[in-house]
């Protein structure tokens, strides 16, 4: 094998490990939390040219006095705003229907998880989950 050969072959090894590493290494996908097999939180994020966008469903479960079994009663989605993104982490915003606005914080743990927490964080008042994900479109 020649040495031009032997380069493009190293270069093109190269490039494809890249492009695996990139792929396991974003929070851009879609994102689907769960809790006792219910759905929690959706996250569809977009990124292009560093710049991301995205949208957030979030589930409200509903527990019944003296029934064992929780049901999802409801969702809020929005648009995030105020994007902070790095591939492996991301903050956002978004407005509550009283006008209120409630930040949140998303951090991949590995190719297929990752952590969301509320901020800033409350003693008492945790509210954070994990997400299965990412399937990229």
């Amino acid at each position: 094998m020649t040495s031009l050969k032997k380069n493009i072959v190293i270069v093109a090894c190269m490039l494809a490990a890249s492009m695996a590493a990139y792929a396991q290494g974003t929070l851009a996908g879609k994102w689907h939390g769960t809790d006792n097999n219910l759905p929690t939180i959706d996250l569809t994020i977009e990124e292009n040219a560093g710049q991301a966008s995205g949208n957030a469903v979030f589930y409200m479960i509903k527990h019944n006095l003296g029934d064992s079994g929780a049901h999802v009663d409801g969702q809020a989605d929005g648009p995030m705003e105020n994007l902070n993104y790095a591939p492996e982490k991301l903050t956002f915003d978004m407005h509550r229907l009283d006008g209120s606005v409630v930040s949140f914080r998303v951090e991949l743990t590995d190719a297929d998880h990752a952590r969301w927490f509320r901020l800033p964080a409350r003693p008492g008042q945790a509210m954070s989950g994990r997400f299965q994900g990412p399937s990229h479109s």
